[in-house]
């Protein structure tokens, strides 16, 4: 780990108001908002079946992130030595190993190429992916070690994913059974975060929170995704098709629909349930905290994939 410490040091040797600005701005690339953007994308204007195939792959990927940044529980570079720079607190929560940020703009970008067979995005795919991995070392939020295995893991899966998933003759039986694994994953997860933050008979509510919350969303993300699937597949059947001007329109609208129920039940649950308010003991507050992260990121991708495009055929989109 030493020399993983001193290559952050080095890096933040260079720190200042400008590469502090673009690297935030790199860092970004692994985010969410612009893997909202290129999926919706994709499944909205480009090619439906590929968008399937591609938010699935990232989608089973960064749960297996959370997984394995729950087992590992690798703290971060900032937290082990305080003279680290934090210089992006509001993306360094949780654990260090993998690299969410890495992992997802390996799978994201690799699994563009991988499904869209374009030479060009595989270039794109290693600047970007490098960049990232360097902006969250930069930024004093993973290890070298963190953002290599995320890397390894999201171009892995990427190309695994691309290989074998369009030869499956049955998805939909794999997705019912993914669906039923992941909320028997919910239950344990809660079970064994609970008995593991429980001192005596006083639990540690925030730790108990924040140990599930990234987990919690990706096993939303996925439930929503596979029964947004069935729902469109049974009642919508929307087409793609090549008219510019109507596709940017399909994104812009989707783009705006899905930040707003990301955003409103952020705010309705956040007045319900604070997380940053979280007293020891309070463990129905915090597991239905857990609850709302879930139901949240669920309704984002059955909105999106499920039910916005009826609104194709209604208005001829």
């Amino acid at each position: 780990m030493g020399f993983e410490l001193d290559l952050i040091h080095w890096l933040q040797n260079f720190s200042g108001p400008f590469l502090d600005s673009l690297f935030r701005l790199i860092t970004m690339l692994g985010e969410e908002v612009v893997l909202v953007g290129i999926l919706g994308y994709v499944y909205w204007s480009h090619d439906k079946l590929i968008g399937e195939r591609l938010a699935f792959t990232i989608f089973i990927s960064l749960t297996l992130n959370s997984v394995i940044k729950l087992v590992i529980s690798r703290p971060r570079p900032f937290v082990v030595d305080d003279t680290i720079l934090n210089l992006k607190p509001d993306t360094a929560t949780g654990y260090s190993f993998p690299s969410g940020h890495t992992q997802t703009a390996a799978t994201s970008f690799f699994g563009l190429y991988a499904f869209l067979k374009k030479k060009w995005l595989l270039i794109i795919a290693i600047i970007l992916t490098t960049l990232v991995a360097i902006s969250r070392m930069y930024l004093g939020v993973h290890y070298l070690t963190d953002v290599l295995v995320g890397a390894i893991l999201g171009i892995g899966i990427a190309f695994l994913m691309a290989k074998y998933y369009p030869k499956l003759k049955h998805p939909e039986r794999i997705n019912r059974w993914i669906l039923i694994a992941v909320l028997a994953g919910l239950i344990v997860l809660f079970v064994l975060n609970y008995i593991q933050n429980l001192s005596g008979s006083i639990l540690d509510t925030a730790s108990f929170y924040f140990d599930t919350e990234a987990v919690a969303k990706m096993l939303g993300t996925i439930s929503g995704f596979i029964v947004a699937i069935r729902y469109e597949k049974k009642y919508v059947q929307f087409e793609n098709h090549k008219i510019l001007y109507k596709n940017l329109i399909r994104f812009g609208i989707g783009i705006v629909i899905i930040m707003a129920v990301r955003l409103g039940l952020k705010g309705l649950f956040t007045w319900i349930i604070d997380p940053e308010t979280l007293a020891d003991g309070e463990a129905f507050k915090a597991i239905l905290a857990g609850l709302f992260d879930y139901i949240r990121y669920f309704a984002m991708l059955f909105v999106g994939i499920g039910l916005y495009p009826k609104l194709f055929k209604i208005v001829n989109l």
